[in-house]
């Protein structure tokens, strides 16, 4: 419970930008957390002098129906890859509330004699476990898709894959766990006492904490992530140093290469992508200066060429005949031309242009190719890591 707990205030307390996701991950591990607390003995027998054991219950098993709303909630937002309307969340809402009361409403007999809903050994016990059980395995069924889809692509990206194989043995183990519990349910109701039942009492909190324990496993990549940012050591904010004088003399020189986006509080991923893209409109605009450099020339050669252009060619020259080349998506080589770019221009190798100001979050400026910048506005729109 600590784990979760601290899990939690991490990860809210160092994201930089929250977006509804990370909310509807907190909603979760928050419905995680209460209902680990009020399944915990030491707990109840805190608050049993105010509160019967039979409504702790009721209440634990409530926080776990809110579980299941922000599980639905956060696999929708998944799968659709954009916000779920307010009317959905709403609704997900109404859905809780109405199958909480339905728990309270079976559970009467059993918190007016203040025992388990189990002991009734009538209807209401399996019919309480279905309406308590249930909503679980449903709610997992988009968010299992996703996972699933994760590892099916595992090539593309094996963290995604180790990702979604983790999870999806975590939803796996709370599948079991629902659908144990509502055949015992049953099993019950129908007058049979075995090794099952038994020992699925027993292993009851175990089946519950070990795959949110697993699930907590997963936020630590994003709370890493976001420590790194804020300490200013990861590799974004890095590049954007490498990058930065490079890419203020291309914007002192060819101000109509900056591209028209306004989004707030940029991640430094983001503001290195913009970056790259208005270095990569300079360069295919200095095509003509660097077209007689070979298939493979080296850094030393491509900044002495762009700085010739910047200094001898005027903003729109060149444009006419301008064309991608064969290494300008080479991320790696465009650093090393940046590095080369610093190290001339200490050394007095070229006139240096006025310094413009930083790819501001805030500040708007004239649109640049219109292919270009369209990939920036969708990539300026990602709030999270």
């Amino acid at each position: 419970m600590a784990w979760i707990a601290a899990a939690l205030v991490l990860r809210m307390t160092l994201l930089l930008e929250r977006s509804r996701l990370d909310w509807a991950v907190a909603a979760l591990v928050s419905a995680m957390l209460a209902t680990a607390v009020l399944r915990d003995r030491v707990v109840q027998s805190v608050l049993t002098p105010w509160l019967p054991l039979a409504d702790i219950r009721l209440a634990t098993h409530i926080a776990a129906l809110a579980m299941a709303g922000a599980m639905l909630w956060l696999g929708l937002l998944w799968r659709v890859q954009k916000p779920v309307s307010w009317h959905t969340a709403a609704w997900i809402t109404t859905v809780v509330a109405v199958l909480g009361m339905t728990l309270a409403w079976l559970s009467v007999p059993a918190r007016t004699a203040n025992i388990a809903i189990e002991e009734l050994h009538d209807w209401r016990t399996p019919m309480y476990m279905i309406v308590y059980s249930l909503p679980t395995p449903l709610a997992e069924i988009p968010i299992l898709i996703t996972y699933l889809s994760l590892v099916r692509r595992w090539r593309q990206s094996r963290p995604r894959a180790v990702f979604g194989g983790t999870a999806t043995v975590c939803t796996a183990l709370s599948v079991f766990d629902s659908c144990s519990r509502m055949l015992s349910a049953w099993l019950l109701f129908a007058g049979v006492h075995n090794e099952f039942t038994a020992y699925r009492a027993i292993i009851n909190d175990w089946l519950f904490l070990v795959p949110v324990a697993g699930f907590m496993l997963l936020t630590i990549p994003s709370i890493v992530a976001s420590a790194n940012i804020r300490l200013r050591r990861d590799r974004a904010t890095r590049n954007i140093r490498i990058l930065s004088p490079m890419w203020e003399d291309m914007m002192a020189a060819r101000p109509a290469t900056r591209l028209h986006v306004q989004v707030r509080n940029s991640l430094p991923q983001v503001t290195e992508h913009r970056m790259r893209i208005e270095i990569e409109d300079v360069t295919i605009s200095a095509a003509p200066w660097l077209a007689g450099l070979g298939e493979k020339p080296t850094p030393a050669q491509v900044c002495a060429a762009l700085r010739s252009a910047l200094l001898d060619g005027a903003p729109d020259c060149g444009d006419t005949h301008a064309k991608a080349l064969d290494w300008i998506g080479d991320e790696q080589f465009i650093l090393a031309v940046a590095r080369e770019w610093t190290l001339t221009g200490r050394a007095g190798a070229a006139p240096r242009y006025p310094r413009s100001a930083p790819p501001s979050s805030r500040v708007s400026s004239p649109l640049g190719h219109g292919r270009r910048g369209a990939s920036a506005r969708d990539h300026a729109r990602e709030s999270t890591v």
